[in-house]
């Protein structure tokens, strides 16, 4: 948004690191995909002015040289080190709550997915349709602007009466690389010992009352 005599302000959650005055951060991506290069004026957190924000604050950032007609929601604020990416395209593995029929390929959701909202449609699922309380990987296409998404984030989709819940398993970047969640380690199941045979010798033929394992 636009405050008058600051210019232009945005806000969020800061998800991990730090942020600091005057430090120089990137914004996006633009409905190009792209990402430039911010720098940080001012602070606030809780109406409190601060020279510093860390992971877990809900803050507003005021932006030098942004105009407020290049912000939209969805975009977000990194290190230039991050080398942050957009896509177009993202595996789900995902649960459907509801839908009156089916669901199959074009079919043609609202993705919520932290503050990313947009219209996906379907481009290819594990098998040939789900219905409700089917689990399956889905390949989701945004259908207007690249979006910037976070491996394992949680998902909502919705059209309608229709509701379903996921997480983000792979991305598919316009290079033609791909970003896989790694699979949570299993922990093997002990394998229980066998019984040891333990006989106790007599007293008298071991000093010390000694044990002997055989």
């Amino acid at each position: 948004f636009h405050v008058a005599g600051v210019g232009t302000v945005v806000a969020g959650t800061l998800l991990k690191g730090q942020i600091s005055l005057k430090s120089n951060l990137m914004l996006g991506p633009d409905t190009t995909g792209k990402f430039y290069p911010i720098q940080i004026k001012s602070i606030m957190n809780k109406t409190m002015s601060v020279t510093s924000c860390r992971a877990g604050h809900s803050v507003t950032l005021a932006v030098k040289k942004v105009k407020r007609n290049q912000i939209r929601k969805g975009m977000i604020v990194c290190e230039e080190s991050l080398n942050a990416k957009s896509c177009m395209r993202f595996t789900a593995e995902v649960m459907v709550l509801h839908h009156p029929t089916t669901i199959g390929p074009n079919y043609q959701p609202v993705v919520h997915s932290l503050t990313v909202r947009q219209a996906c449609r379907v481009a290819s699922l594990d098998r040939d349709c789900i219905r409700t309380g089917d689990r399956a990987l889905v390949t989701f296409e945004f259908m207007f602007r690249p979006e910037y998404l976070i491996l394992g984030a949680r998902l909502i989709f919705r059209e309608g009466r229709t509701k379903g819940i996921g997480r983000v398993t792979n991305i598919h970047y316009p290079d033609g690389t791909t970003a896989s969640l790694d699979p949570e380690p299993v922990t093997p199941a002990a394998t229980p010992k066998p019984p040891q045979l333990v006989s106790r010798a007599n007293s008298s033929s071991l000093e010390g009352g000694e044990q002997r394992v055989e």
